[in-house]
Protein backbone atom coordinates (compact mmCIF):
# COMPACT_ATOMS: atom_id res chain seq x y z
CA UNK A 1 0.00 0.00 0.00
CA UNK A 2 1.45 3.32 -1.16
CA UNK A 3 1.38 6.22 1.35
CA UNK A 4 1.80 9.50 0.62
CA UNK A 5 5.14 10.80 1.62
CA UNK A 6 5.69 11.78 5.29
CA UNK A 7 2.75 9.21 6.42
CA UNK A 8 5.04 7.32 8.42
CA UNK A 9 7.02 10.01 10.23
CA UNK A 10 3.20 11.47 11.27
CA UNK A 11 2.19 8.13 12.26
CA UNK A 12 5.37 8.09 14.38
CA UNK A 13 4.67 11.25 15.88
CA UNK A 14 0.85 10.59 16.41
CA UNK A 15 1.96 7.25 18.70
CA UNK A 16 4.25 9.29 20.37
CA UNK A 17 1.57 11.75 21.06
CA UNK A 18 -0.34 9.17 22.67
CA UNK A 19 2.16 7.76 24.84
CA UNK A 20 3.27 10.79 26.62
CA UNK A 21 -0.33 11.29 26.91
CA UNK A 22 -0.70 8.45 28.86
CA UNK A 23 2.17 8.70 30.86
CA UNK A 24 1.29 11.70 31.64
CA UNK A 25 -2.55 11.15 32.49
CA UNK A 26 -2.79 7.43 33.38
CA UNK A 27 -1.11 5.84 36.41
CA UNK A 28 -1.74 2.24 35.24
CA UNK A 29 -0.42 3.13 31.96
CA UNK A 30 2.75 4.63 33.59
CA UNK A 31 3.08 1.38 35.61
CA UNK A 32 2.77 -0.62 32.64
CA UNK A 33 5.02 1.25 30.50
CA UNK A 34 7.57 1.01 33.78
CA UNK A 35 6.94 -2.89 34.25
CA UNK A 36 7.94 -2.85 30.13
CA UNK A 37 11.27 -1.34 30.41
CA UNK A 38 11.98 -3.19 33.80
CA UNK A 39 11.62 -6.75 31.91
CA UNK A 40 12.98 -5.20 29.02
CA UNK A 41 15.98 -4.27 30.44
CA UNK A 42 16.83 -7.53 32.24
CA UNK A 43 16.41 -9.25 29.13
CA UNK A 44 19.09 -6.88 27.47
CA UNK A 45 21.34 -7.03 30.57
CA UNK A 46 21.31 -10.78 29.93
CA UNK A 47 22.11 -10.33 26.44
CA UNK A 48 25.55 -8.75 27.56
CA UNK A 49 25.87 -11.21 30.42
CA UNK A 50 25.64 -14.55 28.24
CA UNK A 51 29.10 -14.03 26.76
CA UNK A 52 31.06 -12.80 29.82
CA UNK A 53 29.42 -15.88 31.82
CA UNK A 54 29.77 -18.36 29.02
CA UNK A 55 33.70 -17.87 29.24
CA UNK A 56 33.44 -20.42 32.23
CA UNK A 57 30.35 -22.54 31.09
CA UNK A 58 27.70 -22.87 33.74
CA UNK A 59 29.11 -22.24 37.03
CA UNK A 60 27.59 -20.98 39.69
CA UNK A 61 30.33 -17.90 39.94
CA UNK A 62 29.00 -16.58 37.14
CA UNK A 63 26.32 -15.02 39.76
CA UNK A 64 28.30 -12.37 40.89
CA UNK A 65 28.28 -11.17 37.23
CA UNK A 66 24.37 -11.38 36.74
CA UNK A 67 24.38 -9.53 40.45
CA UNK A 68 26.71 -6.67 39.36
CA UNK A 69 24.64 -5.83 36.30
CA UNK A 70 21.57 -5.99 38.00
CA UNK A 71 22.32 -3.79 41.36
CA UNK A 72 21.92 -0.54 39.00
CA UNK A 73 18.20 -1.00 38.64
CA UNK A 74 17.36 -0.33 41.99
CA UNK A 75 19.07 3.11 41.46
CA UNK A 76 17.07 4.06 38.33
CA UNK A 77 14.16 3.26 39.92
CA UNK A 78 14.57 4.97 43.22
CA UNK A 79 13.60 1.98 44.83
CA UNK A 80 15.81 2.04 48.79
CA UNK A 81 16.49 -1.51 49.87
CA UNK A 82 17.23 -2.26 53.64
CA UNK A 83 18.80 -5.26 54.42
CA UNK A 84 18.21 -6.74 57.99
CA UNK A 85 19.49 -9.56 59.03
CA UNK A 86 22.50 -10.16 57.16
CA UNK A 87 24.33 -11.69 60.42
CA UNK A 88 22.44 -14.32 60.43
CA UNK A 89 23.93 -15.62 56.90
CA UNK A 90 27.57 -16.68 58.30
CA UNK A 91 29.37 -17.12 55.07
CA UNK A 92 31.50 -20.60 56.36
CA UNK A 93 27.86 -22.66 56.87
CA UNK A 94 25.24 -23.95 54.22
CA UNK A 95 21.84 -22.98 54.57
CA UNK A 96 18.56 -22.66 52.35
CA UNK A 97 17.16 -19.55 51.71
CA UNK A 98 13.06 -19.53 50.79
CA UNK A 99 11.61 -16.26 49.25
CA UNK A 100 8.45 -16.07 48.25
CA UNK A 101 8.35 -13.45 45.89
CA UNK A 102 5.56 -11.97 44.13
CA UNK A 103 6.93 -10.10 40.93
CA UNK A 104 9.72 -9.61 38.98
CA UNK A 105 10.57 -6.48 41.25
CA UNK A 106 11.48 -8.91 43.59
CA UNK A 107 14.94 -10.32 42.07
CA UNK A 108 16.24 -6.52 43.07
CA UNK A 109 15.76 -7.85 47.28
CA UNK A 110 16.77 -11.17 46.33
CA UNK A 111 20.40 -9.75 44.59
CA UNK A 112 20.53 -7.79 47.71
CA UNK A 113 20.77 -10.59 50.16
CA UNK A 114 22.38 -13.93 48.27
CA UNK A 115 25.24 -14.82 49.65
CA UNK A 116 28.55 -15.61 47.21
CA UNK A 117 27.99 -18.76 46.01
CA UNK A 118 24.65 -19.40 46.43
CA UNK A 119 22.61 -21.73 43.92
CA UNK A 120 19.45 -20.43 43.58
CA UNK A 121 16.39 -22.38 42.01
CA UNK A 122 13.98 -21.40 39.47
CA UNK A 123 10.41 -22.48 37.30
CA UNK A 124 11.94 -24.41 34.56
CA UNK A 125 9.45 -22.10 32.79
CA UNK A 126 12.29 -19.68 33.09
CA UNK A 127 14.41 -21.61 31.17
CA UNK A 128 13.05 -20.38 27.97
CA UNK A 129 13.10 -16.56 28.55
CA UNK A 130 15.34 -16.68 25.78
CA UNK A 131 18.70 -14.74 26.75
CA UNK A 132 17.68 -14.55 30.67
CA UNK A 133 16.89 -17.87 30.90
CA UNK A 134 20.40 -19.08 29.18
CA UNK A 135 21.98 -16.46 31.41
CA UNK A 136 20.55 -18.16 34.98
CA UNK A 137 21.72 -21.70 33.09
CA UNK A 138 25.66 -20.36 33.11
CA UNK A 139 24.94 -18.95 36.80
CA UNK A 140 24.02 -22.70 37.87
CA UNK A 141 20.43 -22.12 38.64
CA UNK A 142 18.66 -25.45 38.91
CA UNK A 143 15.32 -25.28 37.24
CA UNK A 144 12.57 -27.31 38.84
CA UNK A 145 8.72 -28.28 37.55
Amino acid sequence: MELWPGAWTALLLLVLLLLSTLWFYSPCAKYFFKMAFYNGWILFLAILANPVCAVRGRNVENMKILRLLLLHIKYLYGIRVEVRGAQHFPPTQPYVVVSNHQSSLDLLGMMEVLPDRCVPIAKRELLWAVSAGLACWLAGVIFID
